[in-house]
C-alpha cells in the first residue's frame, strides 16, 4: 500500500474475537493488522505500536467503549493519534449512534455485517489519503460554496474544525445552530464520562435552543 515492502499498519478494536478474525482475514493480505479486544487494550497497543495508519473500532465494548476511545485519540497531544483516520464498525444502524460517533471524531462509519470489498475500498481510501497529505494545511472555506462542502472534502475532523475556526462569521452563521445541536451529544457524553462540571452550561444551551424553536 505504501509502495515499499513494509505493509501499512491497521488496528482493529472489537470485543468479539469472531469479528476481529473476520476483519483480519479481509485485510491481512494488504495490511499489517494489530488486534485489540476493547478500548483500553486498543489505547495501550496504539502507544506500543507507533505507525498505525488507521483505527477500525466497534462502539459497544467493556472497560472503554468506542466513543471513549475516539475522544481519547482526538484529545491526544500526539498528532499521529489525534489526526488518525477512525472507522467505526457497528451493528447499530441508527442516527443517534452515527451522529454521536461523528461528533466524537469518527472519520467513517460502516454497518455490520461488513462486505469485504467495501471495507477494503474504504481502508485503502483513508490510508492513501493520509499518505498523500502529510502536513497539508486545511483548505480555506472560501474555496467552496458552502461550509458543508468544505467539511465533506476535508480528510479528517481536525481539519474540518480548522476550516470552521478560520471561516468568516458570515460563512458559518447559517449553520451555527445546526453545529451546536450536533455537538450537544458529545458535550453531554464527555461531561458525564469525565465529570467536567458542564451540566449547567449544557442546560443553558438547550434552553436557548428551545427558546429559538430549534430543539
Amino acid at each position: 500500500m505504501t509502495g515499499t515492502s513494509q505493509k501499512t499498519r491497521v488496528m482493529i478494536v472489537d470485543d468479539s474475537r469472531t469479528v476481529r478474525a473476520a476483519l483480519n482475514i479481509i485485510l491481512r493480505a494488504d495490511y499489517e493488522v494489530i488486534q485489540a479486544e476493547d478500548g483500553e487494550d486498543g489505547w495501550e497497543k496504539l502507544e506500543q505500536n507507533p505507525g498505525v495508519s488507521i483505527l477500525i473500532t466497534d462502539i459497544m465494548m467493556p472497560r472503554l467503549d468506542g466513543y471513549g476511545l475516539i475522544c481519547r485519540l482526538r484529545a491526544s497531544n500526539d498528532a499521529a493519534l489525534s489526526e488518525m483516520p477512525i472507522m467505526v464498525i457497528t451493528s447499530s444502524d441508527d442516527d443517534i449512534t452515527r451522529e454521536r460517533a461523528h461528533a466524537c471524531g469518527a472519520t467513517d462509519f460502516i454497518i455490520k455485517p461488513v462486505e469485504s470489498s467495501d471495507l477494503l475500498e474504504r481502508v485503502n481510501f483513508h490510508t492513501e489519503a493520509k499518505l498523500k497529505r502529510p502536513g497539508e494545511a486545511p483548505k480555506k472555506v472560501q474555496e467552496f460554496d458552502e461550509v458543508e462542502t468544505a467539511v465533506i472534502e476535508t480528510p479528517d475532523i481536525n481539519s474540518a474544525l480548522e476550516i470552521i475556526r478560520g471561516a468568516k462569521s458570515g460563512s458559518v452563521d447559517p449553520y451555527a445552530i445546526d453545529l451546536c445541536i450536533e455537538a450537544l451529544p458529545l458535550l453531554e457524553y464527555c461531561d458525564t464520562t469525565y465529570e467536567l462540571g458542564l451540566f449547567d452550561e449544557i442546560e443553558k444551551i438547550k434552553h436557548a435552543l428551545r427558546e429559538a424553536g430549534s430543539l
